[in-house]
């Protein structure tokens, strides 16, 4: 049995909050850095941002998750249970968790040099913004194919339109910044490079965690409009 639900809180989103805290975080995260006279400390892969995208990805996985749980129907086999979508979709956010925590995309990025024995280019350097690029197209057919399941929660499409368009952002800063090309084009003196690559990674990694908070705030939206209903 499928029910299609409508929204108990018209004009109002209760997820404010979600974005408040990430960009809390990052101003402590630039406060430290700056304490400390290196910008991006606290936004290398062991900072506390990182650790912060990873609980903002398994909190979208829990929470789609929970979604399936309550969406199940057993009248059904698995591959048509509406569960099997959130299913897929937690799985998908969690593995990302996982990728952000062990680094696995960065890690391909350098196993591929390896077995290759191929030398750094400027695109080579940039595989590991493609593998993730790879990631946000896979999101995308998974979601397209979904749609039908997605549909019902028409407060979820707008979270999921927003955080794939940041996204996209991210991956674009990633691949600009990824080498000391945009700073020539940009013809940034010697002394001033480590600033502005600094302020770029800033950039790129608060698009990143706010692309993590519009998904979180689909989902989470979701889940209330569902439990309400």
């Amino acid at each position: 049995m499928t029910y299609a639900y409508s929204s108990p809180l018209p004009g109002r989103l209760p997820v404010s909050g979600i974005f408040a805290s990430v960009a809390v975080l990052l101003l402590v995260a630039v406060a430290l850095g700056l304490w400390r006279d290196q910008l991006d400390w606290q936004f290398r892969e062991s900072g506390i941002v990182t650790y912060g995208s990873v609980l903002l990805l398994g909190l979208i996985s829990w929470t789609s998750f929970a979604i399936g749980k309550v969406r199940r129907d057993r009248a059904r086999p698995l591959l048509r249970d509406p569960r099997a979508v959130w299913i897929a979709i937690g799985a998908g956010f969690a593995f990302l968790a996982l990728d952000d925590l062990a680094q696995i995309h960065e890690n391909l990025d350098k196993l591929i040099h390896t077995l290759a024995g191929a030398k750094s280019t400027a695109l080579t350097d940039r595989l590991d913004d493609l593998i993730i690029a790879f990631y946000g197209l896979v999101g995308l057919a998974v979601l397209w194919l979904c749609r039908s399941e997605l549909r019902r929660f028409r407060e979820l499409l707008p979270w999921l339109g927003f955080g794939f368009a940041l996204l996209a952002l991210q991956v674009g800063l990633d691949a600009i910044s990824n080498r000391d090309e945009w700073l020539d084009w940009l013809d940034v003196a010697e002394a001033q490079r480590p600033l502005y690559t600094d302020v770029m990674t800033v950039f790129e990694e608060g698009a990143k965690l706010f692309a993590e908070a519009a998904f979180l705030s689909g989902f989470v939206l979701a889940r209330r409009v569902l439990r309400a209903a």
